[in-house]
């Protein structure tokens, strides 16, 4: 990683993650560093998408950003509130990020480029919609930590849990458009199969 790459993701981390930390019990922060880092493994597994880091990297810290808008600590979770609340979420992290890209750590960004970070947090969960590469990389590495228990327990009950694998694997998965992900994708649901087991 390169240095300023690693001082913008410090400054994203101190600025974004602790109104995370109170979302859905701290679920929202362990969940963007995991897009994150799913993110960057997909970018290095794909060179030839010739992918702008730096944007995506923006955009997968602020991804889930409005959700701490919405949802507090403590607060139950299951699959209809949390599809209830993804386009409001879109809309208000959208406007947290257009808001957070006016610092001066960003100046070295141009207006096409920031203009990307929104877009991405603004669609990221139109999963009917998004057909551009970047919007679906995102989505990938969005949906492969959504689908890993490895560091997280997941927030649904077992019914919820369904609908959200239904979900999953009918409609986002499909979309999937790097080998990576689709390997990753079908070794996670095992996983989380044999979980909700």
């Amino acid at each position: 990683m390169n240095s300023n790459l690693k001082k913008l993701e410090e400054y994203l981390q101190e600025k974004i993650l602790p109104d995370l930390e109170k979302s859905r019990g701290g679920f929202d922060r362990i969940h963007t560093l995991e897009v994150v880092s799913w993110l960057k493994q997909i970018i290095s597994h794909n060179p030839e998408l010739k992918l702008d880091e730096t944007v995506l990297t923006i955009a997968a810290y602020a991804h889930d950003w409005g959700y701490s808008e919405i949802f507090r600590d403590g607060q139950v979770m299951n699959f209809e509130i949390i599809e209830n609340a993804k386009k409001l979420h879109m809309e208000l992290g959208a406007k947290k990020t257009e808001k957070l890209l006016q610092d001066d750590i960003f100046s070295f960004l141009t207006d096409e480029q920031k203009a990307r970070c929104v877009h991405l947090v603004a669609v990221h969960d139109k999963k009917l919609e998004i057909k551009a590469v970047d919007e679906i990389i995102l989505m990938e590495a969005d949906v492969l930590s959504g689908l890993d228990i490895n560091t997280k327990k997941p927030i649904l009950d077992a019914k919820s849990n369904e609908k959200f694998m239904d979900s999953m694997i009918n409609i986002r998965i499909p979309k999937f458009i790097t080998e990576f992900s689709k390997n990753e994708a079908k070794r996670l649901i095992q996983l989380r199969e044999d979980y909700f087991r």
